[in-house]
């Protein structure tokens, strides 16, 4: 993944992030966490199919003792 350059800028009384048109955001809303580099923005749909995986993963039983690891 490459990295991308965006804008910030005054909106009002508060500030907005311009994202550029290559990476086709879909969401109408995003979390923000915050980093110690910054910021981190995570669609909740995205979030939710994670969250859906690792219930599924849960449920699955666990690898023998026999199974080749590499």
């Amino acid at each position: 993944m490459s990295a991308h350059t965006a804008t910030v800028f005054q909106a009002g009384k508060s500030k907005a992030l311009r994202l550029p048109r290559s990476l086709a955001v879909n969401a109408k809303c995003y979390e923000v966490t915050p980093t110690p580099d910054g910021f981190m923005l995570t669609a909740p749909a995205a979030k939710g199919r994670r969250l859906k995986a690792l219930r599924k993963l849960r449920t699955l039983p666990p690898l023998p003792e026999e199974w080749p690891r590499p």
